[in-house]
């Protein structure tokens, strides 16, 4: 079992840089997970969409996402800290919360992402909700299943 004393060593054991970007992951998770409490579900991909990038041609799509050795490593650290952040953080929607975290940290550093929204049949035939954040071909936040996507933003 991982107590709070060896989260926090697991913490400090962190580099500099990685422990700035937990923190930003962190703290997004939190205002995140506050935002959905508050705004209606409709106009999330409103607020977080990534105006830079809207409605792109296939042109465009294919040219934005070719990436950057320098944006492929902050890609990495932004990957990294936003799971990190979702093992701790207190929602329970975590990967929609992470996936837009996640977007945010992207935006911030103008480097474009996708967030997908799909469904899942499970085995006792309810529908499974699932979130996930992908740019270029590096998923931040896993599709993990075969989930169809409904929406895309």
């Amino acid at each position: 079992m991982n107590t709070g004393r060896g989260k926090l060593r697991k913490f400090f054991a962190l580099s500099f840089r990685e422990k700035r970007f937990f923190t930003e992951a962190f703290v997004l998770h939190l205002w995140v997970g506050l935002v959905l409490k508050v705004v209606p579900f409709r106009r999330i991909p409103g607020v977080f969409a990534s105006r830079q990038f809207d409605a792109p041609t296939e042109a465009e799509t294919q040219s934005r996402h070719t990436l950057s050795g320098r944006q492929t490593e902050l890609i990495d650290f932004i990957r990294r800290a936003i799971q990190r952040a979702g093992r701790v953080s207190p929602w329970k929607n975590r990967c929609l919360v992470s996936s837009l975290a996640g977007r945010c940290m992207l935006r911030r550093r103008n480097i474009p992402s996708q967030i997908s929204l799909g469904i899942l049949k499970g085995a006792d035939g309810r529908a499974i909700a699932h979130s996930w954040l992908t740019s270029g071909e590096i998923e931040i936040v896993e599709k993990s299943g075969d989930h169809t996507e409904m929406y895309r933003f």
